[in-house]
């Protein structure tokens, strides 16, 4: 499915590019501007840190996280994107275990619009994001002595760091352009450039794995 839907962004991202004129990058052009609020779902099914935590009976990331946006879309007669940021949270648990995730996303989007209506658009291009995420994983039963608190006695918490850039097709709808509620689509296919190596606030990491070539699909909707 995830490649179906690949050849579908590159095709689309193609026929747009492929519509563009030489002169065209030459004309001065004026773009609208509007802050948005949004919600993006990020489906990543393979993470090698989940074959690690599940050997060791922890609860491990959903393959689904949601993830809260905001930032600034840029709609010109040719050109549109955006400048968005993103903040995921996922709290899993299993047994008397317990994770708490949270990752921080920059994406920059860059569409050409295959179709400007006044009532609708539809573009597509490419995006370029950044993600950083951190991982806490602990025992709900863990106490702390307050009498007690040197380190090498309490234990019961496990930390980790990931950063990760993402590159990939990207497809766009805006609706009911020109009213109060104009909404816009998002669709995009994300290639992981980077190793992704996981560190730790707390220590070193032996046994590390990397998350290269750990693909994820970006589905997502914003009001404008």
């Amino acid at each position: 499915m995830k490649n179906g839907i690949l050849s579908l962004l590159l095709l689309t991202a193609f026929i747009g590019f492929s519509q563009e004129k030489p002169s065209d990058s030459i004309k001065v052009k004026k773009f609208k501007v509007d802050g948005y609020i949004g919600f993006n779902g990020n489906i990543n099914d393979n993470m090698n840190l989940n074959k690690k935590l599940s050997n060791a009976n922890l609860p491990e990331l959903d393959s689904f996280v949601p993830e809260l946006t905001f930032g600034l879309n840029f709609f010109g007669k040719q050109y549109s994107g955006d400048l968005e940021f993103g903040f995921l949270f996922a709290k899993p648990e299993q047994n008397t275990n317990e994770m708490k995730y949270r990752g921080f996303n920059t994406r920059l989007r860059v569409h050409y619009n295959v179709v400007n209506q006044e009532k609708f658009a539809l573009t597509t291009g490419l995006s370029l994001a950044y993600m950083g995420s951190q991982y806490d994983i602990y025992s709900k039963n863990n106490t702390i002595d307050l009498n007690d608190l040197e380190p090498n006695n309490n234990s019961g918490h496990v930390n980790f760091t990931n950063q990760m850039l993402y590159f990939g097709p990207s497809v766009s709808m805006y609706l009911f352009k020109k009213s109060s509620f104009e909404v816009k689509v998002n669709a995009g296919y994300e290639f992981a450039l980077t190793r992704g190596r996981y560190d730790s606030e707390f220590g070193s990491v032996l046994n590390n794995v990397n998350e290269s070539g750990n693909n994820r699909f970006v589905f997502g909707i914003t009001l404008l």
